[in-house]
């Protein structure tokens, strides 16, 4: 207005600024949230939003924990005011591993229980941007490798153990029960003629229970129907065991696991035939 420019035309320009982040924040909320599946047009306008530039009048280095503090050590502090993106991944939010890598790729020579997995490039990544275009599930590609490293851990320590030949099969049993029956699994990519029935068994029984669960920070407990159906569909796609999966409706199972440990809401109503192959 200063300038000589029309005040209202100025006004229209304000309202319809302040409309559209309040529409682009709504968006990133919802990404911060996160779901089975984020499109790549989904993707791509978080990143545009993230490229939005604003000035920033106050420390970035206040009110951080010693950690924090410590990652920031190596950056010179800016001089305030200072213009920046939205949206970025910074510097101080990339952990390497410094040393602690674990020895689970194939050809590692610390490696001396066959595992076979994918290390990220660093153990942690807290970006804003890295984390709110995850485009499966609601888990980076480090901390789904935090949580699956947890049966590497299983399988050193149980194998370790002197145990009687009567449980000689426990650290198969419970470090193999994240392989699937096409080998592509972890931690050892094991194929279907390498597991035994109880490790199939167990296979089944996590993922019901992992679906279903409703103590998990980074998803919500979801309906018997659901949890069945993604399962139908991990059968199908050969990651579990039709015979084991069969024999878990028929019997009845899931239900009696569903009137002790799960919530009513989840507890719909199911019809097993439309999970079978064949059945009518």
């Amino acid at each position: 207005m200063l300038e000589g420019q029309d005040p209202e035309a100025l006004q229209r320009s304000c309202l319809a600024t302040q409309q559209q982040l309040i529409e682009e924040f709504s968006f990133i909320a919802k990404a911060n949230i996160g779901g089975e599946f984020m499109s790549e047009t989904e993707i791509n306008r978080v990143r545009e939003i993230g490229c939005r530039r604003w000035t920033r009048y106050f420390s970035n280095r206040i009110g951080l924990s010693q950690d924090e503090k410590q990652r920031m050590n190596n950056l010179s502090e800016e001089v305030l005011p200072v213009e920046e993106a939205l949206l970025s991944d910074r510097y101080e939010q990339i952990f390497p591993w410094n040393g602690r890598r674990p020895p689970v790729t194939k050809n590692d020579p610390d490696n001396h229980w066959g595992f076979d997995m994918q290390v990220p490039d660093v153990a942690y990544n807290q970006g804003e941007l890295h984390n709110l275009t995850i485009q499966k599930g609601t888990l980076t590609a480090e901390e789904r490798f935090k949580i699956n490293e947890h049966i590497v851990q299983t399988i050193i320590m149980l194998e370790a153990l002197p145990l009687p030949d009567y449980l000689a099969e426990v650290p198969g049993i419970a470090g193999n029960h994240h392989e699937k029956v096409d080998a592509s699994g972890y931690p050892r990519g094991l194929p279907a003629g390498e597991l035994s029935l109880q490790e199939r068994i167990m296979a089944v029984a996590d993922v019901f229970e992992a679906l279903t669960a409703i103590d998990r920070p980074y998803k919500q407990g979801k309906t018997l129907t659901q949890s069945l159906d993604i399962m139908a569909r991990m059968v199908a796609d050969t990651h579990l065991d039709a015979d084991v999966f069969e024999l878990f409706l028929r019997s009845g199972v899931y239900q009696q696991y569903a009137q002790q440990y799960m919530q009513a809401e989840q507890i719909d109503r199911v019809d097993i035939n439309q999970f079978i192959p064949g059945a009518d």
